[in-house]
């Protein structure tokens, strides 16, 4: 009989890489997933009624604390919410991203990132960063995007109405450029854009990334009460939809008219920053954001595979943090749904009343729990 570190027993196990979603054991040895079949275990773990999952991975957060104004802590909010990966979106670019990576090195929560094209990043909650193309130093986010290939997934910018001003769809385009250049992806903040929406997704190209999805600032995704025909067909070439909530990029107008004509995001994110942690209503975090997803009629299946299996996807690791295969980082979180009557609020004061809550009991990074609640 071979001895493992822990028995995960009697969970409702969802796996949208092994397209699995019933009860099944797992068991833990070595930081990896192993088979549960004829062990012993040094911890068991009762998961009757849970559902069990790969650790999540908010795919939009800010983390850079004590480097940006707007960052927070990343073990203190993660963990606790069953997320063992995040990706910063464009927190820093090239005069402080060394500084967020000496930060954040140490830490056990799995952190990626996208390199913002703006020097500075999003260091201040002062003033907006400069978006101007000759500011771009293209040379460093070069040689950055190939020293830092480990972490750092591609580029970032804010395409919004106040932030690019005149300089309109230009610093998307020019960023594309270096994107080219460097082979690697884009994420594109959409919220209040300087022209038709569709203007930013005909730019990007299969594997780039169209943040916040369902903002109603401006022109959005849907006209006229429906989905831009565009739109659907920007998804089917490969072009990835976050719905990257944030404060400020989610209506609930234009998530329910999307969701009643099937255009699903391909990722659900939370952008949490200082503003929003632990804020009831809007954001707070990913679990509660999975939530809302089940108030607005999604499966827990297809919202698990939004905040697992395809954000792993991008990330280049699939199978080893998307999955809970035998072999795999014994990345784990085991949620309850618990009965709730809750409200959910968007940036324009709308509001949708959900029955359930998405609870973690447990996290356990690389084979290690790191997080348990006092009575589970």
């Amino acid at each position: 009989m071979e001895k493992v570190d822990y028995l995960i027993r009697n969970g409702h196990l969802i796996d949208c890489y092994q397209n699995i979603s019933r009860e099944k054991d797992i068991a833990v040895k070595n930081g990896k997933i192993v088979s549960a079949d004829n062990v012993e275990a040094v911890h068991e773990i009762d998961a009757s009624g849970c559902i069990v999952t790969p650790g999540l991975i908010d795919f939009h957060c800010h983390v850079g604390a004590f480097v940006t104004e707007l960052g927070i802590v990343g073990e203190a909010a993660y963990f606790p919410t069953g997320v063992t990966s995040v990706v910063d979106a464009g927190s820093t670019g090239t005069s402080n991203y060394e500084a967020f990576r000496i930060l954040t090195s140490s830490s056990r929560l799995r952190i990626k990132a996208f390199l913002n094209v703006c020097p500075a990043g999003l260091v201040t909650t002062a003033y907006h960063e400069n978006v101007d193309p000759k500011m771009y130093q293209k040379e460093k986010i070069l040689r950055f995007l190939e020293k830092y290939s480990n972490d750092l997934l591609g580029l970032k910018i804010r395409q919004s109405k106040e932030i690019v001003g005149d300089f309109g769809i230009e610093p998307a385009r020019e960023m594309i450029k270096i994107a080219e250049e460097a082979k690697c992806s884009v994420v594109v903040h959409t919220t209040n854009p300087p022209g038709k929406a569709k203007d930013i997704a005909e730019l990007l190209r299969p594997g780039d990334v169209y943040a916040h999805v369902y903002q109603g600032k401006g022109e959005s995704v849907v006209e006229n009460g429906k989905v831009i025909q565009d739109f659907i067909e920007y998804q089917n070439k490969g072009i990835i939809f976050d719905a990257a909530n944030g404060t400020n990029h989610f209506s609930l107008r234009v998530a329910e008219c999307c969701m009643n004509q099937g255009f699903l995001p391909d990722i659900i994110s939370t952008d949490l920053t200082i503003k929003s942690l632990y804020i009831p209503g809007k954001v707070f975090s990913l679990p509660f954001i999975m939530s809302k997803y089940l108030a607005l009629g999604m499966s827990v299946e297809d919202i698990i595979q939004r905040t697992t299996l395809t954000p792993a996807r991008i990330m280049g690791e699939e199978k080893n943090l998307g999955s809970l295969c035998e072999g795999t980082c014994a990345d784990i979180a085991i949620h309850r749904i618990i009965p709730k009557e809750t409200t959910f609020e968007d940036c324009f004061g709308e509001k949708i009343a959900g029955k359930y809550l998405l609870k973690t009991e447990c996290t356990l990074r690389e084979g290690t729990v790191v997080f348990r609640q006092i009575d589970f």
